[in-house]
């Protein structure tokens, strides 16, 4: 309905228990209902009500009685008029003995007690007002407005800015909060919590905040290092009830399932009997058609011959469904969910396991260097320290601070100049390997088919000669080409499998024009660039990182800075491995996987200093692991194969990729055994750096090389291995 200038609205709330339209509101127009009785939504039921007016571009004047100003068709009484017992008072909001009101601002690490804290401060100063993104939605929840992904513990992606996904725009955007929290509230006298993770943990949105407040005591609450027992105990119920709602979702929705299943094999069981009834009844159709056809026939044969005509069939009576009942199995009875405790860990925890974290992952990575502790400078009135003295809190942080370094990933971490420089290098240096294999192989190819034409030629001209000499002709003339070719004495042939690969001073030409990796296939190519590829990422996160507490990739952040710095996946498949620590020991003879003393973690080191006078380096350890790892298969060891998936091999179907898919050759093995096989060059202890760094470089001699510090292979559970 339509209102206009002068129309009276009312709105009734009816919260008498007797009437059939109890706890419902309704819409009174001019004293005539304007809607039905429309039920209050369960959560606010028995629950405070307030009256709340919201318009838009008109003016309107608002009367809580006693009198009404447009007469309804029964008696109610107005807000003014209702009795002590149906109102709930709200406690007044009261100024501390300095006459200012209190804005806090608890500050505390990401899930380590910050809510529960608030939680169990807000139970006992319930006149405090929390102001955070977790209330708000709180306040959509109360409001009845329906969100898509529910209210639940797990509906949201952080606890300390819960995406709202209402569906309207001003709360989606954060307007409505920006409105309330930014402008309305600091304009209202009474009490407030300001509860951001993230924001009081940074002194910029600290300070931002506090300027905001003037006029209020401001209160930094700060919440760091081991709690009170009482405030273990609170956290281990909070971890319990968290705990024990998520036993119980599972358990109803599994309880669900169940009985879903039951109903649906229960109908399928009634369509079967259907179907074998109606199959017995179609049989016994087709006999009585099948007897009345004979009879019809016996009847016309007997009137002919002039006999008996003989007895019709009887008609058979319908015979109950003889089918064996089946014994139905009773339908599943809903149980209550079974009572959940806390593991032994979970009782050691100083603060509460929620079923969300605080913060997401991201934030966290992207911000924990910059968390401080407040200090009074930055606006504020008043510190505290509930749980630990001040000096103990600032250690707890650094030790905090530090630890997460050692463990988190650098998440805006960008490759830097010398990176890209030496990438750039990288894929001229391996553009031009691959163009000189293959004018090599060209080059090869060609010389074989000239001397194969030749081979011919001289077959075919000895044979001319041969039958010229049997009758006794002249010989013919000898074709072009073959004048000495076929009695000269072929050139002396190298075997460069027998060259030191660290000895060769030009990887291009190994004295017959033939270069050092002529005989690379697919899988040493990748072999290659993964070398260099991790040495790479070594030295250029330690460079980009800039920090030295991070210093060394950790293991299980590789594939991350992998694709961060190559803009590619690092596929485990890929390579015939499960980890990525077995990607990393394929090429153990220029990537070290080691633990860090103090993080206790699996990191990754080179073997190779980060400045090097040429890239040769690869190529050698490269041609020397494929020899080794050739020597093996020719030996019978299908273990040394190895399995990679080859570029053909990356476009079948996910489900067909298996540790045990075939190598390129055609040889299954497994992913342990394609291992084991992998290069075991290690660096001697007696190496010292310099010589190796001369290896790498170039600058050492055939001799240097040939000596100690020539990396060594072998099998695989030798000492030194």
């Amino acid at each position: 309905q339509k209102f206009s200038t002068g129309d009276v609205v009312a709105v009734v709330l009816n919260l008498n228990s007797a009437s059939p339209n109890a706890h419902t509101i309704s819409l009174f127009k001019n004293g005539k209902r304007a809607s039905q009785p429309q039920a209050l939504p369960e959560i606010l039921k028995d629950k405070a009500l307030y009256p709340i007016l919201t318009f838009k571009n008109v003016t309107l004047h608002y009367n809580f009685g006693p009198h009404t100003m447009a007469p309804l068709p029964f008696k109610c009484r107005s807000i003014n008029e209702v009795l002590q017992p149906d109102v709930s008072k709200k406690k007044e909001h009261t100024a501390h003995s300095e006459g200012q009101y209190e804005v806090l601002f608890p500050v505390s690490l990401p899930d380590e007690g910050g809510f529960d804290w608030l939680d169990q401060f807000l139970q006992k100063h319930p006149h405090y007002v929390e102001l955070s993104d977790r209330s708000l939605l709180n306040w959509c929840e109360k409001s009845g407005l329906s969100r898509p992904k529910g209210y639940g513990l797990s509906a949201r992606g952080s606890n300390d800015k819960p995406e709202m996904g209402m569906g309207i725009a001003a709360l989606d955007d954060l307007s409505v909060r920006r409105v309330l929290y930014d402008a309305v509230a600091p304009l209202q006298q009474r009490n407030y919590v300001v509860m951001e993770v993230r924001g009081n943990l940074l002194k910029d949105e600290r300070v931002e905040q506090l300027s905001r407040w003037n006029g209020f005591k401001r209160v930094g609450v700060v919440l760091l290092g081991e709690p009170t027992a009482a405030f273990k105990k609170y956290g281990q119920e909070v971890t319990l009830r968290v705990k024990q709602e998520v036993s119980d979702q599972d358990f109803r929705a599994k309880q669900a399932q169940e009985k879903q299943q039951f109903l649906l094999q229960k109908r399928q069981k009634q369509l079967d009997k259907e179907k074998r009834k109606a199959a017995r009844k179609t049989q016994k159709t087709q006999e009585a058609m099948l007897k009345r056809l004979k009879y019809d026939q016996a009847k016309k044969e007997a009137e002919v011959k002039g006999e008996a005509i003989p007895d019709p069939p009887e008609e058979e009576m319908e015979e109950d469904d003889d089918e064996e009942e089946e014994i139905e199995e009773p339908e599943p009875v809903e149980q209550e969910p079974p009572p959940v405790e806390l593991s032994d860990e979970e009782k050691k925890r100083w603060w509460s396991k929620q079923a969300v974290s605080d913060l997401t992952m991201y934030v966290v990575n992207t911000t924990f260097q910059k968390y401080s502790l407040p200090v009074k400078e930055e606006g504020f009135d008043e510190l505290r320290y509930p749980w630990q003295k001040e000096d103990k809190v600032k250690e707890y942080l650094k030790a905090w601070v530090q630890d997460r370094k050692l463990t988190s990933r650098v998440e805006d971490l960008q490759p830097g100049e010398w990176f890209l420089a030496r990438q750039k290098e990288w894929q001229k240096a391996l553009a031009a390997w691959h163009a000189k294999q293959s004018s090599w192989k060209a080059g090869e190819s060609k010389k074989q088919l000239e001397a194969n034409q030749r081979e011919q030629k001289r077959k075919v001209y000895e044979a001319q000669v041969l039958e010229a000499q049997k009758e006794g002709k002249e010989p013919p003339a000898k074709p072009e080409g073959l004048d000495d070719q076929s009695l000269k004495e072929p050139a002396a042939k190298i075997d460069v499998d027998l060259i030191d690969v660290f000895s060769v001073e030009d990887i291009f030409d190994l004295g017959n024009g033939e270069p050092l990796f002529a005989n690379f296939q697919f899988e040493d190519w990748s072999m290659l660039s993964l070398r260099f590829e991790l040495h790479l990422l070594s030295h250029a996160f330690r460079k980009d990182a800039n920090d030295a507490d991070r210093v060394l990739v950790p293991l299980d952040h590789l594939p991350f800075y992998y694709n961060r710095y190559f803009k590619k996946a690092l596929s485990t498949k890929t390579y015939g491995a499960d980890t990525v620590e077995e990607v990393a020991r394929l090429v153990r003879d220029t990537i070290l996987v080691t633990k860090n003393p103090i993080s206790k973690l699996r990191v990754l080191e080179s073997q190779l200093p980060e400045e090097l006078e040429c890239l040769n380096i690869f190529v050698m350890l490269t041609e020397e692991h494929r020899r080794e790892r050739q020597r093996r298969i020719d030996l019978g060891d299908d273990a040394a194969r190895l399995k990679f998936l080859t570029p053909g091999a990356l476009s079948v179907p996910s489900g067909s990729l298996s540790s045990g898919s075939a190598s390129p050759s055609g040889t299954p093995s497994a992913v342990s055994a394609a291992v084991a096989a992998a290069s075991t060059v290690v660096r001697p202890s007696a190496v010292p750096p310099p010589a190796m760094a001369a290896m790498a470089s170039g600058a050492a001699s055939p001799v240097q090389i040939r000596g100690p510090l020539r990396p060594s292979f072998g099998m695989p559970g030798l000492p030194g291995l």
